[in-house]
């Protein structure tokens, strides 16, 4: 069977669709992470320059936690309902 025009558009939307969903579940899944773990993204942006037993300070992970939930909010109210809408 041969596919028309239409069906390749209807294919190309799909794999953008895809791709959106990828995107989506992993911005999301790095956001969580940051709000569960936010010593781990310390550890792997300042963590490997400092030698000996260094830790973020209480600040430091208090507003990492803040500006991930903050950033959630925004990416649920706005983004994502463009994206499928």
């Amino acid at each position: 069977m041969m596919c028309n025009f239409r069906c390749i558009i209807h294919v190309k939307l799909i794999k953008e669709l895809v791709k959106m969903v990828v995107f989506s579940i992993l911005f999301v899944l790095i956001a969580m992470l940051n709000i569960f773990f936010p010593a781990m993204g310390w550890h792997m942006r300042y963590g490997w320059m400092v030698k000996g037993d260094s830790e973020p300070s209480e600040a430091y992970l208090m507003m990492s936690r803040i500006s991930s939930v903050i950033v959630l909010i925004i990416f649920f109210l706005f983004f994502l309902p463009s994206m499928f809408g």
